[in-house]
């Protein structure tokens, strides 16, 4: 099957943190605004909770223009769009290295990580999956959204395809995330070198689509 032409124009990050951490809230969001600073235009905001508030409320909210930071006791969420001069590759591994500093300094223990991306298909999603859909109305359909999951050395790759039609939407959606049961502290491997190993599962996918 030919390869859509994609695009990558939004990366999303996502660092769990080793289970019952103490994660101190004011002292991660100094490390990481000293390491940000050059990133964002704003300030970040620390969120006014009780300490015994869930582990799933955030703590911090950050957020830009291009970019967007929140962690709770649970995890860091970081994204970012991609502008149309900038490699997503290189934006990476300059953000994976300045969040990973930040946790290093507060010693932060990273027991999982997620990378998701979202692609923009310059070919017409629709007609390269008709020769392969066997159903029936599927040629017609305004809308298609269609999904597998596949297992590669320890971690989730999950496919998305999107298309409507109306709103002349062709959009692959990468999850690439490493195994819950899996976790990287037990193995050795740090969240820096994990985030970049999903990295590099995100190039062979962009590659070999579907």
């Amino acid at each position: 099957m030919k390869s859509p032409n994609v695009n990558i124009y939004k990366v999303q990050m996502v660092y769990f943190f080793r289970e019952k951490s103490e994660i101190r809230a004011f002292g991660l969001i100094s490390s990481l605004y000293n390491q940000l600073k050059d990133v964002f235009k704003t300030e970040p905001q620390s969120i006014p909770i009780p300490d015994d508030a869930p582990d799933d409320v955030p703590r911090c909210v950050w957020n830009d223009v291009n970019t967007s930071l929140t962690f709770n006791k649970l995890r860091l969420d970081f994204s970012f769009n991609i502008p149309s001069r900038f490699n997503w590759e290189h934006l990476l591994v300059r953000f994976n290295d300045k969040i990973t500093n930040a946790f290093d300094e507060c010693d932060v223990i990273i027991d999982r990580v997620g990378l998701v991306s979202e692609l923009m298909s310059f070919d017409n999603l629709h007609n390269l999956l008709n020769e392969y859909v066997k159903i029936d109305k599927f040629n017609g359909a305004s809308e298609v959204n269609m999904s597998w999951l596949e297992n590669i050395d320890l971690y989730n790759v999950w496919t998305y395809i999107i298309i409507n039609e109306s709103k002349n939407e062709n959009k692959i959606i990468f999850d690439i995330n490493s195994l819950p049961d899996s976790k990287l502290s037990e193995q050795g491997v740090l969240g820096k070198e994990a985030i970049s190993r999903c990295a590099e599962k995100l190039k062979g996918k962009m590659l070999n689509v579907l």
